[in-house]
């Protein structure tokens, strides 16, 4: 039962290498541009390059020319874990573990629109997106020290130091095309090649009170994950009138099998787990759909409204915690307002429902919640070249209590979040 014990915390440690973050799916990411952070809505949206990612066929109601845009997202993380006394730490300590540290993610996007064609090119964080540090450790490590202890009659019964840190980013090279076919429908077509790399390094010392004389009882696992996969998608722009907009598009599943590099494993247990150094583990980046209303209101106000679905019972999932995953979905609106033909404000709202997870199945290091958000912002169009965006987001986020212990926290721990983020892009038209 001991070696149990310890292997449910060390299969835990090496589950938390995957650290998704802010709005989308399980594993999918939406917030891909500054624009996305000012509205939260762009799937029926027409006017910036970032849109080759959520309305591509949108492209051909761009002006003729070349675009470029350079985004960058700041996201203030802080999570939490409180984990009840009785497992949070065997030297005591009140168990309330947490991460600050902060995410800066970037966004380019290049377009080239003639006429009836257009060309695009992205490059964008669509999966993780995020980096913790638990500097004393947290709910998996407190479990996995626990565990340890339990191993050896808990002759170890003091805790020295915990750490837990990991990181995790899928960068989605998106490149295709789009056409007007008349004044009501375009299309749009491409794919994406993701690159992903997942990184984590746990560790726990624990000392003996009950015979000081022994050496402290040091172990370490620090591992990386790869994975490489290619995805297509297709796109749709309808605008009936010079009012309405409507846009759809679909991303197919990208299938990732990620491969271990196993720097240290100290209790030589990764073999058991199927993570040996150079063997592989499938878990995909799901498909989504997306699907977007526009309308303007008068020539100045403009509202969107937004519907998001990730396709996560059609993607492929070997690690357990996802056994119950179904289909995680995003509704928002938003309103654009132009003060004149050079600044224009934002504001927008968005819910997210993360679908098929118990508490148990959860990262604690960035669990998976249910969150509402809102955003504003600001646009300055000095010219017919340049627009410079400002974006502004604080997310709410549902907490939830573990009923049982599982793999990844003891019972009753609480998860829980809270981010705020800011960005700024830069576009310019070559006219």
């Amino acid at each position: 039962m001991k070696k149990v014990c310890v292997l449910l915390g060390i299969i835990g440690l090496l589950a938390a290498s995957a650290v998704p973050a802010l709005a989308g799916g399980i594993i999918n990411k939406s917030n891909l541009s500054s624009d996305y952070l000012r509205t939260l809505n762009r799937n029926a949206a027409t006017d910036a390059a970032d849109i080759v990612v959520f309305n591509p066929a949108g492209v051909m109601k761009l002006k003729n020319g070349l675009y470029t845009k350079v985004d960058a997202m700041y996201f203030a993380k802080d999570y939490e874990n409180d984990v009840p006394n009785y497992a949070a730490n065997l030297a005591g300590e009140d168990g309330d573990f947490k991460s600050d540290t902060p995410s800066l993610i970037p966004g380019l996007f290049a377009v080239y629109k003639k006429d009836k064609w257009a060309g695009f090119f992205a490059v964008t964080i669509p999966g993780g997106g995020g980096k913790v540090e638990y500097d004393q450790g947290n709910a998996r490590t407190s479990l996995l020290s626990y565990s340890i202890s339990a191993a050896t009659g808990f002759v170890y019964n003091n805790i020295k130091s915990m750490k837990m840190e990991a990181d995790s980013f899928d960068v989605g090279y998106t490149f295709g095309g789009a056409y007007k076919i008349n004044d009501i429908f375009s299309v749009a077509g491409g794919f994406r090649y993701l690159d992903a790399k997942q990184e984590f390094t746990g560790s726990t010392s624990l000392t003996s009170t009950l015979n000081p004389a022994l050496p402290s009882l040091d172990r370490k696992v620090d591992l990386e994950r790869t994975a490489t996969g290619w995805s297509y998608f297709l796109g749709l722009n309808v605008s009936p009138n010079e009012k309405l907009n409507l846009a759809a598009m679909y991303m197919s599943n990208t299938d990732l099998d990620y491969e271990s590099d196993v720097a240290q494993d100290d209790l030589g247990i990764t073999p058991l787990l199927g993570w040996a150094d150079g063997t592989k583990q499938r878990e995909d980046l799901p498909g989504q759909l997306n699907l977007g209303v526009s309308y303007q209101f008068t020539p100045k106000l403009r509202t969107e409204v937004n519907y998001t679905i990730y396709l996560e019972t059609d993607a492929k999932f070997e690690a357990s915690r996802f056994d119950h995953a179904g289909d995680s979905w995003e509704m928002g609106i938003c309103f654009d307002y132009a003060f004149n033909t050079q600044w224009m404000a934002s504001l927008g709202y968005l819910y997210t429902d993360i679908k098929g997870m118990v508490p148990e199945d959860k990262l604690p290091e960035a669990a998976e919640l249910d969150s509402n958000t809102v955003s504003t912002g600001v646009v300055y169009m000095p010219d017919e070249r340049w627009r410079f965006n400002l974006g502004i987001l604080k997310v709410w986020y549902d907490s939830v209590t573990t009923s049982t212990t599982g793999s990844r926290a003891p019972a009753n721990t609480e998860l829980k979040k809270d981010v705020w983020g800011v960005s700024l892009g830069v576009q310019y038209r070559f006219m």
